[in-house]
């Protein structure tokens, strides 16, 4: 088929033209059938401009409707990803909460395990400074009971001297 056949402008033109052809010389030689034949050429080419026109249309509506489609899958996924996306963050944020949370305890538990160790080294430090006093005030006490004991020994001394001198004086 050539391309003028299959172009409904240019072959319409030529039916046309063939139609009102065909009626004005069935007019002139008033052959009906060769006038209504001239009609029907006239019929021919609007049925197929028309059906042309009808198909562009449902071509137009049916691309419409793939678009319109597209968009929704497209908004779809869009919402799709965001929700997804809101969740990844969600759940990166739970996860730094739950870091943050377990260096929070952890840097507690230090704190409490540094003053009990303060504390226990206070009570050392105490106790050690205690037997320090004590051993101090025990080494103060012999001295003192061996100075008592040495003033006890020369009173003794003393003692058995002038007995002994009494004892000669008598």
């Amino acid at each position: 088929m050539s391309d003028i056949a299959q172009d409904p402008g240019a072959g319409g033109f030529i039916d046309r033209v063939k139609g009102t052809a065909k009626q004005v010389a069935g007019a002139v030689i008033g052959d009906d059938d060769l006038k209504r034949e001239g009609q029907l050429h006239h019929d021919k080419v609007d049925a197929t401009r028309t059906a042309a026109e009808l198909e562009a249309k449902a071509e137009r509506e049916s691309a419409e409707a793939e678009v319109i489609a597209r968009e929704r899958e497209i908004e779809i996924e869009r919402q799709r990803l965001t929700a997804e996306t809101a969740a990844d963050h969600r759940a990166a944020e739970i996860e730094r909460e739950q870091i943050i949370d377990k260096q929070r305890v952890a840097t507690e538990a230090a704190q409490r395990e540094a003053t009990v160790e303060r504390q226990k080294a206070a009570q050392q430090e105490a106790a050690a400074r205690q037997e320090q006093l004590a051993a101090a005030e025990r080494a103060q006490a012999e001295r003192q009971a061996a100075q008592l004991q040495a003033e006890a020994a020369r009173a003794k001394n003393t003692a058995d001297v002038l007995d002994n001198a009494a004892e000669e004086i008598a």
